[in-house]
Parts: structure tokens; C-alpha cells; sequence
């Protein structure tokens, strides 16, 4: 029987710590319908097919990912990205790069990046309803694990241990 699993999206924490500033921030007020997005920059294995059908697959070393954060435009994070984006479109030696972490506390998923940046303001608009900001990072060296969120059966447990994983007890059902 398969074990139930539980997401909570409230357990998803974006935090962020700079060392240039000594900032650690806690990002919050996300929009109702979207938390953030990841994406890997490029595909980490490409196939080439030569003329006669030959095949090779090319492996990619750039780990470089895209997050977008969705905050609700009344959310303090906007103002620490604003304050974040200027210094660093300031100062333009790297002081302004930070650290980010994405954890599903409910979970077992974590993506990491210690040389992000923010790409540009979010475009913004104003209406008789909650608008939102979508923050645009930019991961490069990024390191993505994409876990689940039940509890594992033995079976799953010896697979992830035979590919190498070590799994945390409280995940072993």
C-alpha cells in the first residue's frame, strides 16, 4: 500500500543570506497561486545524431539555474530584492551576490545557489485586486535535489541506498 503524502506550502522556505551585508532574510508573502519556479539554464545531457544515424551524448557542466519568486505586491521580500538589486547594480563587483536556499520543509526537495542575483525589477501593475511581482533569479553553480514528500516503503529505501542515497530515518516508513 502506497503511503500518503503531505505537501504544505507554507513549509516551503526561500531564504536568503548575503556575506558582503550579513543578511539573512526569510522571503514571505507569496502570491496565492504560484510560490516560486525553478529551471535548469540548459539541459544537462544533449544528444547529437550524425548524418548516418550515429548517436553521442554530450554532457553540459552548467549547473546554472532560473528561479522565479511570485510575491504579493503588499510583501516586505519586494523591498528586500529592490534593496538587494540596487546595490548590486551599484556597486558591480560582486558584493551584491547572495546566497539562496529553497527547502520543501514538508519534503524532501532542496535547491541551492551561492553566487545568485537578481535579473532585473519584476514589471508591476496596480488594480482593484492584489497584484503580484515575479522576481527573476538568476542560479548560477545551482545544486537541485527533487525529493518527494511521503514516507518511503523498504523497497524504495534499498533502491535510493543501492543509487547511492542516504536516506534520513523520520522518511523510512
Amino acid at each position: 500500500m502506497a503511503n500518503l503524502a503531505t505537501f504544505s506550502p507554507n513549509q516551503v522556505a526561500v531564504i536568503i543570506s548575503q556575506d558582503s551585508t550579513g543578511i539573512t532574510h526569510r522571503c514571505s508573502g507569496y502570491s496565492e497561486d504560484s510560490i516560486i519556479s525553478i529551471d535548469r539554464n540548459q539541459e544537462t545531457f544533449m544528444l547529437y545524431t550524425g548524418a548516418d544515424d550515429s548517436n553521442t551524448r554530450i554532457a553540459n557542466v552548467n549547473t546554472a539555474a532560473t528561479m522565479t519568486v511570485s510575491l504579493q505586491q503588499s510583501s516586505a521580500t519586494n523591498e528586500v530584492f529592490s534593496q538587494l538589486y540596487d546595490n548590486d547594480r551599484n556597486t558591480l563587483d560582486s558584493s551584491g551576490l547572495f546566497a539562496i536556499t529553497v527547502k520543501d520543509l514538508s519534503g524532501r526537495s532542496y535547491y541551492f545557489s551561492n553566487q545568485a542575483y537578481l535579473a532585473s525589477p519584476p514589471s508591476s501593475g496596480f488594480a482593484n485586486s492584489m497584484q503580484t511581482r515575479e522576481w527573476v533569479i538568476h542560479m548560477p553553480n545551482s545544486q537541485i535535489y527533487i525529493g518527494g514528500n511521503a514516507k518511503l516503503s523498504a523497497e524504495e529505501v534499498a533502491t535510493l541506498e543501492a543509487l547511492g542515497a542516504v536516506v534520513d530515518p523520520r522518511w523510512v516508513a
